[in-house]
């Protein structure tokens, strides 16, 4: 193939997405998006609360008397309700211990209620057909926010005739489970909204510059000069205009509905356990020869039996011989010119025939040798 055909191969082929490979081309141009979509609220997240209690009522599958702070649990449990027990007293099979964790929504009330998810930590083979028992949940700050309590869903199953023996059978994770609705908020989540009456800042979800100065160009054309000034690549920080003065909930919905165009980072993200590669943002490519071809290597063994001497009782002796052939594909050399767009990038990779691992390993190598001009991140 001359240079000139490979030119023409290369300019007249739009962008291509190999599903079936995993390799997934996005557009290089920024499309406008609304504000909500890009940007959240400063201090308006989710509160993580964990806690720790015990699951009741286990068809003898909760943790062992090896787990000495499950038997130590129930025992304080018991000595609340004015019953002294001692360890001697105490069966765990039918109980396991097990961390209570929950997301509360940023504006949870008291009296609302929110899912729970509890995970054994003892020996307990399978919490299914448990309720847990009341349980404190708290935050960061070491604060009481809720309390658990409920049965639990585990979503499978597990059966033996033994109850821990190899004649047994499992569907799913049965160690794990949820309590949906099962805690019960005791205590307000209050924002930076709710205690800053005069302003608030919006936090970028991809940080990035550009998009930060056009999200406060957005606002200002839209509210007026001087409501918003990007602070850093991440954070805008907006003055509520006098007309929403006290009334943050009504601008919040107002400016949720405002377009900007989001600058893009130009990315690659590898999979190597799938072998899936996705390229975003304008990414190209300096001058570079790409060359790939598949070496293979095949040993092959063949044992013979040599014939022993006449009249010989020894046991003939086994002869090996052994064979190594390497054959080498054949291999093309693509030149890739300066400033390639990423369509021109992926026509020119098929055209000699790369596989998603292949392309994994080439753009790594693009990388090291300065000639792609993206980040490269492998999860």
């Amino acid at each position: 193939m001359s240079d000139t055909t490979m030119k023409k191969n290369l300019a007249a082929v739009l962008a291509a997405v190999v599903l079936a490979g995993g390799l997934c081309a996005a557009p290089a141009t920024a499309q406008p998006v609304r504000l909500k979509d890009v940007a959240r609220v400063q201090g308006v997240t989710v509160n993580q609360l964990v806690g720790y209690g015990i699951v009741i009522g286990l068809n003898q599958t909760g943790d062992s008397t090896s787990a000495a702070f499950t038997s130590k649990t129930i025992q304080n449990i018991l000595q609340s309700f004015g019953l002294s027990t001692n360890s001697q007293d105490v069966r765990t099979r039918d109980v396991a211990a097990v961390i209570v964790t929950a997301n509360l929504p940023p504006f949870a009330h008291s009296g609302d209620n929110a899912d729970v998810t509890v995970s054994a930590i003892g020996d307990a083979t399978s919490l299914q057909g448990g309720t847990l028992v009341m349980t404190e949940m708290r935050a960061a700050n070491n604060l009481v926010y809720a309390t658990a309590q409920g049965p639990v869903s585990v979503g499978g199953f597990s059966a033996s005739t033994d109850f821990a023996g190899p004649n047994s059978i499992a569907k799913n994770h049965v160690t794990a489970g949820r309590v949906p609705q099962g805690a019960v908020i005791a205590r307000d989540m209050i924002t930076n909204i709710q205690s800053d009456q005069a302003g608030f800042s919006y936090v970028l979800t991809s940080p990035d510059y550009r998009t930060a100065a056009r999200l406060a160009s957005a606002l200002n054309t839209r509210f007026g000069g001087g409501t918003a000034r990007a602070l850093d690549a991440e954070t805008v920080r907006v003055n509520l205009p006098t007309r929403y003065a006290g009334d943050p909930v009504n601008f919040l919905a107002d400016a949720g509905d405002v377009s900007l165009q989001a600058d893009q980072v130009a990315k690659v993200v590898v999979n190597e356990r799938t072998g899936t590669v996705v390229m975003g943002g304008d990414i190209t490519l300096a001058s570079c020869a790409i060359a790939h071809g598949n070496l293979s290597i095949t040993i092959s063994t063949s044992n013979v039996v040599v014939p022993a001497a006449p009249f010989s009782r020894t046991q003939p002796p086994l002869q090996s011989n052994t064979q190594i052939s390497a054959a080498e594909g054949n291999k093309k050399l693509v030149y890739i010119s300066g400033a390639a767009t990423l369509a021109q990038v992926v026509r020119a990779l098929n055209t000699i025939g790369v596989s998603p691992r292949d392309l994994i390993a080439i753009i790594q190598a693009l990388r090291q040798s300065g000639s792609l001009q993206a980040d490269v991140e492998i999860i």
